[in-house]
Formats: structure tokens, C-alpha cells, sequence
């Protein structure tokens, strides 16, 4: 489980043009962005949830039991990191009140490429390049386009686990 932001600033790569037709990306810099949680499993299962806020702890309560309504008859291993909101008040009252229902296993610090929720983002972040979204609205839909194709593609979320750093919790 992870958390990031996409932002209405667009995200440059390299690409090609014809000799003296250099490409221009017309912006509109700001900082409004979308806030994005997500979980994937093993399984090529992928979870999502946005907004147009940063998260609070409530969220990230809220987001662990929608998680509990999917997964009903198990308990979760949830793996993530180390983040402030994870540790909030209203994460531990969950927990509390579901001993055994949730077992949260902390990444150690500064270690993004032992999650594979990251590999979820730069896959997502690598889809957006090169484009301009004027509003919310529009990267909202971009997102959700991007989302759509990995819920329904289990062999590529899977594959995420493969990587040689992450392949630890498959075995």
C-alpha cells in the first residue's frame, strides 16, 4: 500500500520531432493535484482511491476497511511505509479494534524500491508524460483510463512482484 500525488504540471520526457518543429507543451503550473492511495496483491489485484486533498489518517482508516470489505474471509498483510498519516491516531484506534484482522508490516526507511505500489505509480506517471491537463477534471480522467487498464490487466500488476528487490514477498 502506498500513497502518492499527480499534479496538474506535466511530467517532461524525451521524444522526437522533425528537424526545427521542437515540441511545445502549453502548461498551466500550479499545485493542484490529485491525491492517490493504492494496494495491489499478489494476485494482480489493484485497488485505488483518489481525491483532490492531501490524505488524513481518516482516509487512510477509511481506505484499510474498504480493503477489510474486500478481503472478508482473510486476514491482510499490509506492507508499507513509514508515513506519518500511517501512524496517526486514527489508524492505531482501527487497529485496535480489529487485533489480528490487520497485520501492517513497515518497509524500512527510505526504501521505495522494496514496494511495489511505487513500481504502480511510475508505470502511471510514465503514461501521463508529454501531456498538458488544464484542470482537475481532465487528469482525473487520465487517471482513471490508466487505472481501468490495470484492473484489468492482473498479469502486468503481477508482474511488479518480479522485480528482483520485491520478489521477497511472493516467495
Amino acid at each position: 500500500m502506498d500513497e502518492s500525488a499527480c499534479y496538474l504540471l506535466p511530467m517532461l520526457a524525451n521524444t522526437w520531432a522533425p528537424r526545427g518543429q521542437t515540441p511545445i507543451l502549453v502548461e498551466q503550473a500550479g499545485r493542484a493535484h490529485l491525491s492517490l492511495i493504492a494496494a495491489i496483491a499478489p494476485n494482480g489485484r489493484i485497488y485505488v482511491a483518489g481525491q483532490d486533498q492531501p490524505f488524513t489518517g481518516e482516509d487512510i482508516v477509511w481506505f484499510l476497511t474498504m480493503l477489510c470489505g474486500r478481503y472478508r474471509k482473510r486476514n491482510m498483510l499490509v506492507i508499507w511505509d513509514g508515513a506519518a498519516i500511517h501512524r496517526s491516531e486514527a489508524v492505531k484506534a482501527f487497529l485496535k479494534a480489529r487485533p489480528n484482522r490487520v497485520h501492517l508490516e513497515r518497509l524500512p526507511a527510505y526504501s521505495p524500491e522494496l514496494n511495489p505500489v511505487e513500481l504502480i505509480w511510475s508505470y502511471l506517471k510514465g503514461q501521463l508524460k508529454n501531456q498538458v491537463f488544464t484542470n482537475l477534471d481532465e487528469l482525473t480522467i487520465a487517471i482513471r483510463e490508466q487505472i481501468k487498464h490495470l484492473q484489468a490487466n492482473h498479469e502486468l500488476v503481477k508482474a511488479f512482484f518480479n522485480k528482483e528487490e520485491i520478489a521477497f514477498i511472493t516467495n
